[in-house]
C-alpha cells in the first residue's frame, strides 16, 4: 500500500515545496533560500523523512529528489524570488542505477534557470556514514560548476574532517549547537571554533535552527552573518521578500542610529595597502615590510577574501633567531599569520564597532585590523585611529543633543538630512508639534511640562526603528524623524496612538474629567484648551529637487502648520516634493 501511495504522488507530481530565507544580518537582506519538500498533508507520506525512507527502499531515490528538484525551481522561477536557491542533495542518488552525470544541469537547462544560483546542499535526509561517498558527492557537484553547502555540521556524516578536507563554500552548524546558544558556553566556543576554520578555508557558516531572539542576538555577538529559523520566517510556500526590520534589531551590520553611520568615515581611515597571498614565502612580506618601513601588518587575501593578518613584529622576530632566516623565509605566510584577525565591514555602525573591539583579543594601539566591503578585502585600519574617531563621535553627539530627553539636536539632523540626500537614499521627513502645550505649561509649572515632552520622546522613541530611523530633538516641544521605515505613516499613527492612551495620566482628575483645561492664549484671553494631541507634518523631499537640508525642513514646516489647523490628533502629508 505504501508502494502505491509512492506511485501515486511521483506520478501525480504531489509534492509541495516550501521556502526558508537564510539571511545575512549584517545586509539586513536575504542571501537566498532553502527549498523544503513536503507529501500530501493527508498521506503517510507526508513527512519528508517518511518520504525518502520509502522511496530509497523502492529503489526510487533518484526519481523523487529529481523531481524536487525540479518542482523547487519551477516554484522558486514562478515566484520570482531573489538570490541563491539552496536544493537538498542526499549523496546515496549517486548509488542508484539510473544515476548518471550532468542530471541536474540538463533539469536546469530544460527549465531555463540558472545554475550560478544554485548551491547544492549536502543533506542528510538519510543516515549515512561513508565518507568516500561525501567526497564523491561534492566532488561532483563542484565540478559541475555549482556551489556547495555542507548540512548539520557536527551531526552525522558532516563533522570536522568532511568540512576541513572538502572544502566547501558554506557549512550549516547543527541546530544543536545553536539552541540554547545564549547561555551555553561551550556551544559558543564550538561557534567560535567553527568561525576559526572556516575563516582559514575561505568559507561561509551559516547557522540554523534560530527560534529565540536571544540566540539571534548571540550568533551575532560571536560575529555569524548567515542565520536560518523559525525565529526569521517558518518555511512557506509563499516566502517573505523581505523581513522585518524590527527582527535586525541587535544585528550588528548598521546597529547605531544613522548619524552614526561609519560608511564614510570608515573610509577616511582606510589604508589602502596591497596585500600578499597565504601561500606566498615569508622573505616576500619581509621584502615588503623592507620597503615600507611605516607598515605595522599586511592583509593576507585570498581570492579576493581576507584570511589572515601578518605583523610586521612577528617577522622580524623570526629573522632575529639564531638561522631564523635559513628556517623560515621559504614557508608560506600562512604559517605564521594571525588566522583570526578583526575585520570589520566599512558600513559598520560604530555602536557595533565599538563593541567588537572590546570584545576582540586585539589590545594593543598599534595593532591593525581587516576592513572589508561585502566579504571582499578593501585596506587595513589601526585601532588608535578607530579608538579616536569613536571618542570623536561622541563626544560630538554629547554636544549636540538636547538636555532634556537626550536625542540628537538640529546639528545631528541637518547632517543626516544632507547625507541622505547626497547618497539619493530616500526618507520621509516628519515633524511632530505638541499641541496645547503652552496651556499645560502655564498650568502646571515647567517641571511637569518637561516630563511631558520626554513621554513623548518615549512614544516616538517606542514607534521607530533606530536601525534606519532618526528621531531628533530640535528645540522645545518640536521633533523632527527622519524614516527609513518603508511604513512612516503608521508609524506616525502608532506615535499618537500611544500619546493618546498615556496623556491623561499627566492632567489632574478634575481636568481630566473636563477633556482639559482653561488657561489664557498668546493673546490674553482665557478659554478652554483640550487634552494634549499631536500635529504631524510629513514631507516627502524629491532627492532631485532638493538641495540642501533647508528645503527638507521648509517642507516638513509648511506639512506641520498645515496639520496644525486641525483639530485633535492630525497627520498632514506634503505633497510638495521640492
Amino acid at each position: 500500500m505504501i508502494n502505491d501511495e509512492l506511485e501515486s504522488i511521483l506520478s501525480e507530481q504531489r509534492l509541495t515545496p516550501l521556502f526558508m530565507p537564510i539571511v545575512n544580518t549584517q545586509e539586513r537582506s536575504i542571501l537566498g533560500y532553502e527549498a523544503l519538500i513536503r507529501g500530501p498533508s493527508d498521506s503517510p507520506l507526508h513527512s519528508p523523512a517518511t518520504l525518502f525512507k520509502t522511496a530509497q527502499n523502492c529503489g526510487r531515490l533518484l526519481e523523487l529528489e529529481l523531481l524536487c528538484r525540479e518542482l523547487s525551481m519551477r516554484r522558486f522561477e514562478h515566484l520570482r524570488l531573489e538570490g541563491k536557491l539552496f536544493l537538498n542533495v542526499t549523496p546515496a542518488t549517486l548509488l542508484e542505477p539510473d544515476f548518471r552525470s550532468g542530471m541536474t544541469l540538463e533539469l536546469m537547462e530544460r527549465i531555463g534557470f540558472d545554475a550560478n544560483r544554485v548551491v547544492i546542499e549536502i543533506t542528510e535526509q538519510l543516515p549515512i556514514d561513508d565518507y568516500d561517498l561525501m567526497k564523491e558527492a561534492t566532488s561532483h557537484y563542484r565540478e559541475l560548476g555549482f556551489e556547495v553547502a555542507l548540512d548539520d555540521l557536527g551531526a552525522g556524516y558532516s563533522g570536522l574532517r568532511s568540512w576541513s578536507e572538502l572544502c566547501p563554500h558554506y557549512v550549516k552548524i547543527d541546530r544543536h549547537f545553536i539552541e540554547g546558544l545564549d547561555s551555553a558556553l561551550i556551544k559558543q566556543e564550538f561557534v567560535r571554533s567553527i568561525l576559526e576554520v572556516a575563516r582559514s578555508i575561505s568559507c561561509q557558516v551559516i547557522a540554523e535552527g534560530i527560534e529565540r531572539i536571544e540566540e539571534h542576538r548571540a550568533l551575532n555577538d560571536l560575529g555569524v552573518k548567515f542565520q536560518q529559523g523559525y525565529y526569521f520566517s517558518r518555511p512557506s510556500a509563499q516566502p517573505p521578500r523581505e523581513l522585518e526590520r524590527q527582527l535586525f534589531r541587535y544585528s550588528n551590520g548598521n546597529a547605531a542610529s544613522p548619524a552614526l553611520s561609519t560608511q564614510q568615515n570608515l573610509a577616511s581611515i582606510t589604508h589602502r595597502r596591497n596585500p600578499i597571498a597565504s601561500d606566498h614565502p615569508l622573505n616576500k612580506a619581509v621584502e615588503l615590510f623592507r620597503q615600507q618601513p611605516d607598515v605595522h601588518s599586511l592583509a593576507v587575501v585570498d581570492a579576493g577574501r581576507p584570511v589572515g593578518l601578518l605583523s610586521r613584529e612577528t617577522c622580524l622576530g623570526l629573522y632575529l633567531m639564531p638561522f631564523g632566516r635559513e628556517l623560515h623565509e621559504r614557508k608560506p605566510v600562512s604559517s605564521y599569520m594571525d588566522k583570526n584577525p578583526l575585520c570589520l565591514e566599512e558600513r559598520s555602525g560604530l555602536e557595533a564597532v565599538s563593541d567588537r573591539i572590546t570584545r576582540s583579543s586585539t589590545k594593543t594601539p598599534h595593532s591593525d585590523f581587516v576592513i572589508t566591503s561585502h566579504n571582499q578585502y578593501l585596506g587595513i585600519g589601526s585601532i588608535i585611529d578607530l579608538l579616536k574617531l569613536v571618542a570623536e563621535h561622541q563626544v560630538r553627539n554629547a554636544r549636540h543633543a538636547n538636555p532634556l530627553t537626550l536625542l540628537p539636536g538640529s546639528v545631528p539632523a541637518n547632517e543626516e538630512i544632507s547625507r541622505r540626500l547626497q547618497q539619493k537614499q530616500p526618507f520621509a521627513a516628519s515633524y511632530i508639534d505638541l499641541d496645547n502645550f503652552k496651556a499645560f505649561n502655564d498650568s502646571y509649572g515647567y517641571e511637569k511640562g518637561d516630563q511631558l515632552i520626554i513621554f513623548l520622546a518615549e512614544c516616538i522613541k517606542k514607534s521607530t526603528d533606530d536601525s534606519v530611523d532618526l528621531v531628533s530633538h530640535i528645540g522645545g516641544d518640536d521633533f523632527l524623524i527622519l524614516f527609513g521605515s518603508a511604513d512612516w505613516q503608521q508609524r506616525c499613527e502608532q506615535i499618537q496612538q500611544e500619546f493618546q492612551n498615556g496623556i491623561g495620566r499627566y492632567y489632574n482628575d478634575a481636568d481630566r474629567k473636563k477633556g482639559g483645561i482653561k488657561s489664557t492664549d498668546r493673546t490674553g484671553r482665557e478659554r478652554f484648551f483640550p487634552l494634549a494631541t499631536l500635529s504631524i507634518g510629513i514631507a516627502l523631499p524629491d532627492l532631485q529637487l532638493c538641495d540642501s537640508y533647508h528645503d527638507v525642513a521648509r517642507l516638513a514646516s509648511d506639512a506641520k502648520g498645515l496639520a496644525k489647523q486641525q483639530q485633535g490628533h492630525s497627520l498632514f502629508i506634503n505633497r510638495r516634493k521640492g
